[in-house]
């Protein structure tokens, strides 16, 4: 490929995905009509995912205090956090393989771009994670859990983890409508490294070895969204991973988009 191609297919995917933002009334209506469907006749509507999610960190946060022999006080704020941004992480990067199959009928009978599949998705999963953070500041009011002013250091963090989010995801979603194996192979590596992420465990007890964690970018991802919140300062270590993870991901899925994407309606 040669570089005036590569950079005609840059400027065909990035075109796309501005034209998607710009359109952000059809992704936002869809995503939103989404998570009303899901429940829909429902006594508590979307506030099911709330009280679901509440039950598995309550349940979790007292059985897995007493296996590591922790003080419930200090792990449940932990957990909550952790528990509500791995479902962020790991949901917008399942779901987003589907998004163009799941959008099957609209992508054959119309010219909407198609990175607006994707952001559907993807804002669809951040309106179920933000039901799910309100989990968090009542668990830090119940156990009277301290904040300080490194919370602010949330606010980059959650931006860099949704940057990685989105192209990992319009990455996944090309893929898996030309691959219909790839949904499946990708939900079975996420469940795996849920258990190599320290997501229940606490990265101090991993003791000499905590430095394989190193390796895995996705604790990482967790760590500059969770540090914050409990009150730690930034790690720059994970920012600068964080960071350059975002960067050279866009700059690789922008013009791989811009050459695949527009084959998607000839694969489904």
């Amino acid at each position: 490929m040669t570089k005036s191609t590569s950079l005609t297919y840059a400027a065909t995917g990035l075109a796309d995905i501005r034209e998607s933002v710009a359109g952000w009334r059809v992704w936002y209506t869809l995503a939103m009509n989404d998570v009303r469907r899901r429940y829909r006749r429902s006594r508590l509507g979307q506030f099911w995912l709330t009280l679901s999610m509440a039950l598995t960190v309550g349940g979790l946060g007292i059985v897995y205090s007493t296996l590591f022999k922790t003080d419930v006080a200090t792990y449940l704020p932990y957990i909550s956090v952790t528990f509500v941004f791995w479902g962020l992480i790991t949901s917008g990067i399942v779901e987003s393989c589907s998004s163009f199959i799941e959008s099957e009928g609209l992508i054959r009978h119309t010219t909407i771009p198609r990175a607006t599949h994707l952001l559907r998705t993807q804002l669809r999963t951040i309106i179920i994670a933000a039901h799910n953070v309100i989990i968090v500041p009542l668990v830090f009011i119940a156990l009277r859990y301290p904040i300080n002013w490194n919370i602010f250091y949330f606010i980059p963090g959650l931006i860099l983890v949704l940057a990685n989010i989105f192209w990992i995801g319009y990455f996944l979603a090309i893929c898996s409508a030309r691959f219909r194996d790839v949904p499946q192979i990708v939900a079975s590596v996420m469940q795996l490294v849920f258990f190599i992420t320290p997501v229940m465990f606490r990265t101090s007890q991993l003791g000499n070895h905590g430095y394989v964690l190193l390796f895995n970018p996705f604790a990482h991802l967790l760590q500059v969204v969770r540090d914050p919140l409990l009150g730690l300062p930034p790690d720059i270590l994970s920012l600068s991973v964080c960071l350059v993870m975002a960067v050279i991901g866009n700059l690789i899925v922008v013009p791989f988009a811009g050459r695949y994407a527009a084959r998607v309606v000839y694969w489904l």
